[in-house]
């Protein structure tokens, strides 16, 4: 895993490339989209990962240990200030065109010199029942 650096223009560049990397399995671009410190991520079961590398240790487990999976994503709300902005996803994970899980997910992205880096992510698991409420 490598450290590189993008400068992501906007928040929602950064998201864009942030589910690129999720769904193709690619823990460099994934590496380079998080913020150095100071950074928090829930997968969904999960307690609070903290820390740059653990973070990063725990997406590898992830992009490693399953397939490349499609991920159908929609942004249901916003919050943005100058520094600061605060996405709540609904994202659907696919197998064969199929709703597998249903995740909502709360992405917090914060402006630094060279652009939009994810400080936070958390995502809960959608009960089967709820599903078909909350996407529509």
């Amino acid at each position: 895993m490598t450290k590189s650096v993008l400068q992501m223009q906007t928040p929602d560049e950064a998201e864009i490339i942030f589910y690129e990397a999720f769904m193709h399995g690619d823990i460099d671009v994934m590496a380079a989209l998080w913020a150095d410190d100071n950074v928090i991520c829930v997968h969904p079961g999960s307690g609070v990962i903290s820390g740059y590398e653990s973070v990063m240790r725990s997406w590898q487990h992830i992009l490693e240990g399953s397939a490349h999976m499609d991920i159908r994503y929609r942004v249901e709300n916003k919050m943005v200030t100058d520094e600061l902005a605060v996405h709540v996803v609904i994202e659907e994970m696919l197998n064969i065109n199929s709703v597998i899980a249903v995740v909502v997910a709360t992405n917090i992205y914060k402006k630094f010199e060279n652009g939009w880096l994810i400080a936070e992510h958390h995502g809960s698991v959608v009960n089967t029942e709820q599903k078909s409420e909350t996407l529509q």
